[in-house]
């Protein structure tokens, strides 16, 4: 069973120009498209289930979006932080990822897949 991403692009950087990365990285997915479409391929699409890959969690954008901030007082109650998120369809991850510690409380908080 092959449930790993078959292309990831990652895009950030320190500072909070959001618009400014996810610009950067609608550039490269534009840019991967059209090299596809250069060679005579395409990405897999359907109408309805968006882009289609090989894990059935990724249909659609695939899209991920997070955020790394320092929440010191959140961090000293991770179910508040929880719970929280829950409220805004969010997941806290640690710092390193999923189910790593929030080292220096810094959270990477992003959409549910």
């Amino acid at each position: 069973c092959n449930e790993e991403d078959q292309c990831r692009i990652i895009a950030m950087e320190d500072g909070g120009d959001v618009k400014g990365v996810f610009g950067r990285f609608c550039a490269l997915s534009d840019a991967i498209k059209a090299a596809a479409e250069a060679n005579g391929k395409s990405l897999m699409y359907h109408e309805r289930l968006g882009f289609l890959g090989t894990c059935p969690s990724n249909l659609g954008t695939g899209l991920r979006a997070s955020v790394m901030i320092v929440l010191p007082e959140l961090n000293k109650d991770v179910h508040k932080l929880e719970e929280i998120c829950a409220g805004f369809d969010l997941q806290p991850r640690g710092s390193s990822g999923e189910h790593s510690a929030a080292v220096g409380a810094k959270w990477d908080i992003s959409n549910k897949q």
